[in-house]
């Protein structure tokens, strides 16, 4: 019997590849199958229904230097936006998707909104597509989008405008994992392109985005059962190339902002402390995820009001020890459940704050992508009990809609900073943060001893902020306290963001005190930094002019008509300069020029009308207030008519033009005319 010959292998053509060696085998869904065109339109469902209170959500927070004051997104400014740090960010992806919302409605927040609910739901429908691509199981993958859709910890993310950077990179990101997966597949090079360009979106929509490589390395040895090696390394170098770009770029951004607390922390707390709070941090999302509740915009980290941190940090320390412990022994049999701690571990890993960032300790937006991780093992979870039970199903049921209810209520919370920080300033009484945010508000609504009182007890508690101080600084600067408020600009020195308006402010607070030395000095630092601000050098003209240099004052305030020539308040004071010289005659020429110019600008005719009174010629004065009683809306120059004529003892005159003031609303007219018994005053 003659041996039978081997047969030559033949090569699979790329294009007819099936299967792959790499693909994951199909997981049992014992009888669980649901239409994929289906789940996209359950999961907008969901996000909508539990989303609905957004609608009448206002800006908050950092919406405010994101949208409504920045520059760069009100000018739509492309170079600007691709080249400078935004609240301590460098993610012009994200900048550039709310100037071209602010283009299109400006500050109405709903497109703001409606465009981060769309990218949530897209979102989710990536979840479901790649756990099912890596998993092989309908169910499974189902549970953990839902999950995704719907978990109130991803409010902050969805609901929370200037949070667009969560939603748009996580997007790219799952969208390059998707294409990374393929080129697994096929091996076609276009895709792993493709992937390597969607990656770099991520990172430019926000720097949480370089945790890709090091998720992908984790899928294929876990998932995609590729032996650990460094071949296994080799297509992911251009991934950890851009990695460490972005890296260098999100680290110099943070420390540009004065967001980089590694100084502060690490002088507050031991390296055991620290430990520990890293431990509290890790458990934070893991018991979230099971208990939702209760949710603030800001948690802070704790005070050793006993000499050290509180009995939780240490117990944290424990449950950290013991999860890992169950991940890594469960996970010897599964490799998914590795994967699902990995995934979390590595997506978390830049806001543990094992290098601290910001005053926070933990926060819910840092749940968005990490989510995926642990929401995966609930989906394995409920697949393994609906194989025992089908009832398993409904209960996962009743609990995605208690959650979806979760989500309707956190969401009403973020409708203005008041409803948001009400129920953190319960928790945490006397946190900066916290108290700043509501200071805020109150400003926002113009009632400033309220605004005053937060902010004070927010720099009180050590929040060391420059816009705090400034802003502390001008509410006393308005209420005549000079001093003061001198004290609050020095500190505003000595924090970051560091502003141009602080030199301004200062200048302005010298000026008030008749300091025209210093006032001037500052006013010059100004004009260094911004030496193109029409309102900065006709500033510098008044100081200027109030030390006596009228000569220099004028040619300051020919530099803001030259840089603005519209800008006829620097006009007006450029007459009035000659006013201060005893030249009446070029002061009336100069204010003729400006009313020939713009003859609505009122403050002009006032001007000249007080010249030609104090030059005696009463009647040229009352021409022009004529003129300008006809615009005016307020009776004030009806009222100076009056004034020039009962001087002159035209009392009768003087009481027609009395009762034209009047009847614009003028109170001085009014108090005139009932004083004199005249009726129906």
């Amino acid at each position: 019997m003659s041996k039978q010959k081997s047969q030559p292998k033949k090569s699979t053509p790329l294009h007819t590849a099936a299967v792959p060696k790499t693909a994951p085998q199909a997981r049992p869904e014992y009888g669980f199958s649901i239409p994929e065109k289906w789940v996209p339109a359950i999961l907008a469902l969901l996000v909508l229904l539990s989303y609905v209170p957004v609608w009448q959500n206002s800006f908050v927070w950092d919406d405010k230097p994101y949208i409504t004051l920045n520059e760069l997104v009100k000018n739509f400014d492309i170079k600007g936006i691709f080249t400078e740090y935004v609240v301590g960010n460098y993610h012009p992806f994200t900048v550039l998707t709310l100037a071209v919302e602010y283009a299109l409605v400006k500050d109405q927040t709903w497109l703001y909104h409606l465009d981060n609910l769309v990218l949530h739901i897209l979102n989710s429908w990536l979840v479901f597509r790649l756990i099912q691509k890596l998993n092989g199981n309908s169910l499974v993958s189902l549970v953990t989008a839902v999950l995704f859709a719907i978990h109130p910890l991803h409010v902050e993310s969805v609901a929370w405008a200037a949070e667009r950077k969560d939603v748009l990179y996580t997007l790219f990101l799952l969208l390059s994992f998707w294409y990374y997966l393929r080129f697994d597949e096929t091996r076609k090079m276009g895709l792993y392109v493709v992937s390597v360009l969607l990656f770099v979106a991520s990172c430019l929509s926000k720097g949480m985005a370089v945790v890709l490589p090091a998720l992908l390395l984790v899928t294929d040895y876990c998932l995609l059962k590729k032996p650990l090696s460094f071949r296994l390394l080799i297509n992911k170098i251009p991934y950890f190339i851009i990695t460490l770009v972005f890296a260098y770029l999100a680290t110099h951004a943070q420390k540009d902002a004065g967001a980089d607390a590694t100084t502060v922390i690490g002088g507050s707390y031991t390296t055991g402390e620290r430990v520990l709070l890293t431990a509290y941090a890790f458990c934070f999302y893991w018991v979230k995820t099971l208990l939702p509740y209760p949710l603030y915009p800001f948690y802070p980290y704790p005070n050793k009001l006993t000499g050290g941190l509180p009995a939780v940090y240490s117990l944290a320390l424990l449950g950290l020890l013991g999860l890992v412990a169950a991940l890594v022994w469960f996970g010897r049999k599964d490799k998914r459940i590795w994967w699902a701690g990995a995934f979390f571990l590595i997506a978390i890993s830049t806001v543990l704050q094992i290098l601290p960032v910001g005053s926070a300790l933990v926060a819910d937006r840092y749940y968005y992508l990490s989510s995926i991780g642990p929401l995966f093992l609930v989906g394995l979870l409920v697949n393994k009990f609906y194989a025992a039970s089908k009832s398993a199903f409904t209960g996962f049921v009743v609990v995605a809609a208690v959650l979806c209810v979760m989500t309707f209520l956190q969401t009403g919370k973020w409708k203005n900073e008041l409803v948001l920080f009400t129920g953190a300033e319960k928790a945490f009484p006397n946190d900066a943060m916290v108290l700043s945010n509501l200071g805020w508000y109150y400003l926002d609504h113009k009632e400033f001893p309220t605004a005053k009182q937060y902010l004070m007890r927010a720099d009180d508690g050590g929040f060391k902020n420059a816009d705090v101080c400034r802003t502390i600084g001008s509410m006393f600067l308005d209420e005549g306290d000079t001093q003061t408020a001198l004290k609050y600009f020095e500190k505003a020195t000595q924090y970051l963001p560091k502003s141009n308006r602080t030199n301004w402010l200062f200048a302005t607070a010298y000026y008030r005190l008749n300091d025209f030395a210093n006032a001037n000095k500052y006013y010059k630092l100004t004009l260094d930094t911004e030496p193109d601000n029409a309102e900065y050098w006709t500033s510098y003209g008044l100081s200027l002019m109030g030390g006596g240099n009228t000569a220099e004052a004028r040619k300051a305030f020919k530099q803001a008509l030259r840089i603005k020539p519209d800008y006829w308040d620097a006009a007006l004071n450029y007459a009035f300069s000659y006013r201060k010289e005893g030249d009446f005659e070029q002061e009336v020429k100069e204010l003729d020029k400006l009313i020939s110019k713009a003859p609505a600008y009122l403050p002009a005719y006032k001007n000249i009308g007080v010249t030609y009174t104090d030059l005696k010629l009463d009647d040229k004065a009352v021409e022009y207030w004529v003129k300008a009683a006809i615009r005016d809306s307020t009776g004030d120059f009806d009222y100076n008519i009056g004034i020039n004529y009962a001087n002159r003892q035209n009392i009768e005159v003087a009481k027609q033009w009395y009762i034209k003031a009047a009847a614009k609303g003028n109170q001085n007219a009014r108090a005139i005319l009932k004083k004199n018994g005249v009726a129906g005053y």
